[in-house]
């Protein structure tokens, strides 16, 4: 029996260089996997970080600072994550940044021991640079090669990302004669099928990140032609994903000064946020930009030396 776990974890950020610095992990998901059968026998962590969830890492994630407030620390927990992946092949998408931040918080632990001691760790970025050479390696271009449904995945979610990145792996791996990366070519001929009535968790999205979505989309709809006007009549500008975006395409006159028609652009999408957002989700699109304006002029504060 070959027993194998995807995992995947978030974090409250990252530092530059990629390494965990002072970032912790907030969730951990596992999926496991036996003789290449996804069994349905997951793993699910929350945990408190004691500290600040970057404002970068919550547009990706969107776990808030609130609701991991009455969660477990993760040396609570940290017994059930390792019972979980001892002795397994432990698939990670890019293993460097996982086992990084889990071999962390074993040392903050006081644990004398690593993640690829608890378990042989498989990186499955290098397995898809592999089986994929041209092709993005990233799980959202992998699921589109390989036939794979991410339409649950409105954010990152590491319960989320393991099931994909089970189902992904499957289909990287399935029907193959020979697992020798030595030989030039690598035969693939089973296409991968979720099994029937297995369904991906569906992620929960904060209403703070769905209001800064649609703005963001909005904005991206101002430039984005999707009808050209009939003669005499304006061009119609939107999303393609929904009519609820429509709008006229504004386009600069020819003697319009760049400020002005700056100012209509923000008018037009003034006029459609209004349209769109309800009264309370436009406060909170609000206090996003607010909280957002106070992160950017602290940094700048700090990078700038402003204040002492």
């Amino acid at each position: 029996m070959k027993r194998q776990v995807a995992l995947d974890t978030e974090t409250t950020g990252k530092s530059d260089d990629g390494t965990p610095g002072e970032h912790r992990i907030i969730e951990v998901g596992c999926v496991e996997i036996i003789d290449r059968k996804i069994t349905g026998r997951n793993l699910q962590l929350y945990v408190n970080p004691g500290r600040h969830v970057d404002d970068e890492a919550f547009k990706v994630h969107g776990i808030s600072d609130e609701f991991l407030a009455d969660k477990p620390n993760f040396e609570d927990v940290a017994h059930e994550l390792i019972d979980f992946i001892r002795g397994s092949e432990l698939l990670i998408h890019n293993a460097k940044f996982d086992v990084g931040f889990m071999d962390k918080e074993w040392m903050l632990m006081g644990l004398n021991e690593k993640t690829s001691e608890m378990a042989n760790v498989v990186d499955t970025v290098s397995l898809a640079m592999k089986l994929c050479p041209g092709h993005q390696v990233n799980l959202d271009n992998l699921c589109n090669i390989y036939e794979v449904d991410r339409s649950s995945r409105t954010l990152h979610g590491a319960l989320l990302d393991a099931q994909i990145l089970a189902e992904v792996y499957l289909a990287m791996t399935g029907g193959q004669a020979s697992l020798n990366f030595s030989e030039e070519k690598v035969i693939t001929n089973e296409k991968w099928i979720r099994p029937e009535g297995v369904k991906l968790p569906v992620m929960p999205l904060s209403e703070e990140c769905h209001t800064v979505h649609m703005e963001k989309m909005l904005s991206l709809a101002q430039t984005h032609m999707i009808r050209k006007g009939e003669e005499g009549q304006p061009s119609i500008a939107g999303s393609d994903w929904s009519d609820d975006f429509d709008m006229e395409l504004l386009v600069k006159g020819e003697d319009e000064k760049k400020s002005d028609f700056k100012k209509r652009l923000s008018d037009q999408k003034k006029q459609m946020i209004e349209k769109i957002l309800t009264p309370q989700q436009r406060e909170v699109l609000q206090e996003f930009k607010n909280k957002d304006n106070a992160a950017q002029e602290a940094w700048l504060d700090r990078v700038l030396g402003r204040k002492k």
